[in-house]
């Protein structure tokens, strides 16, 4: 039993090139910016260069600053408001980073996808924050207990004896 294999070239008289994506401007709904590239990998590949070389350089250069104003002029606060203003800015950029990503992948789906990851990140990360907070307060209620107790149950603010009198 012989077996009989044909390879045919179709595209010599036809506009078609043997070659996939190679297709005219008419025909190719994507445009090309050059080494075979189209624009939106060109545009996913600058996003990623941007996410993974210049924001940590740049959010290194402007933390440091933050971090340093209370050392510099002595205004506390001032840090505070700053270090609060950075982190709500870098949320920011993080979920436009994740939206345009998103959408550059995979179109209106993809930016959607993108947006809630990212909410979903933000609500996990402030969630874990809280949970912190209460195990600090928790152990610092029990702390507070036990300074109670050897006091004899005698620290007006914690027996409740400040309560009935004011």
């Amino acid at each position: 039993m012989t077996h009989e294999i044909i390879i045919r070239n179709e595209t010599s008289n036809a506009k078609k090139s043997p070659i996939a994506g190679s297709g005219t401007a008419a025909t190719d709904t994507t445009s090309n910016i050059g080494g075979g590239m189209t624009l939106q990998q060109g545009a996913a590949k600058g996003l990623v260069a941007v996410n993974s070389y210049i924001k940590p350089f740049v959010d290194q250069m402007i933390t440091q600053r933050v971090t340093t104003v209370s050392l510099r002029t002595g205004a506390q606060e001032l840090e505070e408001r700053m270090s609060f203003s950075l982190n709500v800015a870098q949320k920011v950029v993080g979920f436009g980073s994740s939206v345009a990503m998103g959408a550059l992948v995979g179109g209106v789906p993809g930016a959607i996808v993108g947006g809630v990851m990212s909410l979903m990140t933000m609500g996990i990360e402030y969630s874990n924050k809280q949970e912190k907070i209460n195990l600090q307060h928790g152990v610092e209620n029990i702390g507070l207990r036990y300074v109670n107790t050897r006091a004899g149950g005698s620290v007006a603010s914690f027996s409740g004896r400040r309560q009935k009198h004011q």
